[in-house]
């Protein structure tokens, strides 16, 4: 003859168990997309520090004479800890905007935003891109070919020169913006006429992520609070000042 209250408490043993089994499964496909999201991350972090751009020629003075070098092709990864990155992909209208805002005098007063962007240690690099969401290979020559418009007064593109880094290597750069691109585009977002930014700070890691023309007074005035530049290692002192 069953007894009919150790026939409850299996019933109500297997429901714990059960119940158990549906935490421990939700908990553990929780933990696995957060493991995936991680390596999703640290892999699209890889992607970006791996892109090369073409860096401003830099003219120093030695004991022996003063020496102008090149430019240099060199990885993103090789600005940690010595400068901030801004990548600003668009469309030839966007780019041109960009251009023009960095090389002419669009308001009152003369624009010092190259060297300003300098004294916080932002290096910018334009990517031009197309419809079909392909990076182009002339980022450059387009850059160089954009015209003053009307209310541009003293535009000089070479203004720029010292602040501006341009992309290598066209298939990697539409490789790595295409997850950037495919995100703008289910949010609705115009991302070929209105563009949108990618900042990195000085540890390579992303900074922030937005859509538009960059907002150079904001950049360069929170840059320091938003990405401190110390990082603990010998000569920060030194370059950065304090303790």
């Amino acid at each position: 003859m069953n007894d009919p209250d150790s026939l409850q408490n299996a019933i109500e043993g297997s429901a714990i168990n059960l119940a158990g089994v549906v935490v421990c499964s939700v908990l553990a496909a929780r933990e696995w997309r957060i493991g995936e999201a991680n390596l999703q991350r640290i892999a699209k972090g890889g992607a970006i520090a791996r892109l090369q751009v073409m860096a401003p020629a830099i003219t120093t003075t030695s004991e022996e004479e003063e020496q102008k070098l090149k430019q240099k092709r060199r990885t993103l990864s090789e600005y940690r800890r010595n400068a901030r990155v801004l990548i600003a992909a668009g469309g030839p209208e966007y780019i041109a905007t960009l251009a023009r805002s960095l090389t002419s005098d669009q308001f009152e007063d003369t624009n010092d935003i190259p060297e300003k962007l300098q004294d916080v240690d932002v290096v910018v690099v334009p990517v031009l891109l197309d419809s079909k969401r392909q990076v182009s290979f002339d980022t450059q020559e387009f850059w160089k070919s954009v015209e003053a418009q009307e209310g541009d007064r003293n535009f000089d593109i070479s203004r720029a020169t010292n602040a501006v880094a341009f992309p290598v290597g066209a298939g990697a750069w539409t490789d790595c913006l295409a997850s950037e691109i495919e995100t703008a585009q289910k949010q609705k977002f115009d991302w070929l006429q209105k563009g949108l930014t990618i900042t990195l700070k000085k540890n390579g890691k992303v900074l922030r992520r937005a859509t538009g023309q960059p907002q150079w007074g904001y950049l360069i005035g929170a840059m320091e609070t938003l990405d401190g530049s110390k990082f603990g290692m010998p000569g920060d002192s030194e370059k950065y000042g304090g303790p």
